[in-house]
């Protein structure tokens, strides 16, 4: 086989899976990220990748299957079922393609393990029927096609994953500048070395760029977040700061979850802020977020930056 039929750029390899995006109003754009453009990123199909502690192996191009997720660690957790695996096809994408063999899932989706199985299983319900939007379009597009057994079997799989520890959250003024690769995630940008202002943003990356493009199960980040942030997000989180109720009222005590609300700690900073924008928006509005939306009604961009650092900062209960 010719070279130039075995090296295909990154973007080659995403480009079966690009779709329109959802508004989410008023959500800020870094926490609804949209794929990035075409990097000159070359990539050796038949390379054979491998992780540490692992006897397998995946190129680059079976990692990056939608419809057969890369499993390092098969004997760390329950067979998974078809739908988690393999997912269905032509639209349904293996729901561990996104969210991981550990449920960890990456920063432009979100973190499953830790949550309750009909907790979850409601919001594909939600997403199946529009009343939560995902900012992507990719939940709403594949829930509508998934039968609820499958949507019990997912979740109930899900919930069977620790929940784990990956982030480390850092208080900045100053960050690197950063780009949206055509997967969502966001990364350095190695070409800009100079620093740029915070504001009030939440900025995530992995900490090991390499070990995320190989779909490891857990992967580190580190989310930077302005200065003064957790603090502020703590008052908020815990006594309301006289906008809101103390989000342990129905998230538990140690934000670990409850039988009417799920676990919140330690969750990717963006996914949290762009949730709370949905509950504000009314773009998530099932029977469960009706509940969250006076919550969020005074709560301002700043708060809710604030908040979703404190929560990144949780230490989880495993």
């Amino acid at each position: 086989m010719k070279k130039q039929h075995l090296l295909l750029t990154a973007s080659l390899l995403w480009a079966t899976s690009a779709m329109a995006d959802n508004t989410i109003p008023n959500a800020p754009a870094w926490s609804t990220p949209a794929r990035g453009s075409t990097t000159s990123e070359v990539v050796d199909v038949t390379v054979k990748h491998q992780i540490e502690g692992s006897a397998l192996s995946y190129t680059q191009t079976e990692i990056d299957n939608k419809f057969s997720a890369p499993d390092w660690f098969p004997l760390q957790h329950q067979p998974m079922p078809n739908i988690v695996q393999f997912g269905k096809k032509p639209k349904v994408w293996a729901c561990a393609s996104c969210h991981l063999a550990s449920g960890t899932g990456h920063p432009e989706s979100s973190t499953l393990a830790g949550l309750s199985a009909n907790y979850m299983t409601e919001q594909l319900k939600a997403f199946a029927s529009g009343e939560r939007v995902d900012y992507s379009g990719h939940m709403n597009r594949m829930a509508a096609l998934m039968t609820e057994a499958e949507m019990v079997e997912a979740s109930t799989w899900f919930a069977s994953l620790p929940a784990q520890q990956f982030i480390t959250v850092k208080e900045v003024e100053t960050v690197a500048g950063t780009y949206v690769d055509n997967t969502r995630m966001r990364q350095i940008d190695t070409t800009k070395p100079s620093q740029e202002p915070i504001n009030n943003r939440i900025i995530e990356v992995p900490v090991d760029k390499e070990l995320v493009h190989k779909r490891a199960p857990v992967s580190e980040f580190i989310s930077y977040v302005p200065v003064g942030s957790i603090e502020r997000g703590k008052n908020l989180v815990q006594t309301g700061g006289g906008k809101t109720i103390p989000c342990m009222s129905c998230h538990g005590a140690d934000l670990s979850g409850s039988d009417i609300g799920p676990a919140i700690a330690g969750n990717f900073g963006i996914y949290t802020v762009r949730q709370l924008h949905g509950f504000k928006s009314n773009t998530r509005s099932g029977a469960q977020s009706v509940m969250m939306q006076p919550v969020v009604a005074n709560l301002s961009d700043t708060d809710m930056v604030d908040i979703a650092a404190y929560l990144s900062s949780v230490s989880i209960k495993l």
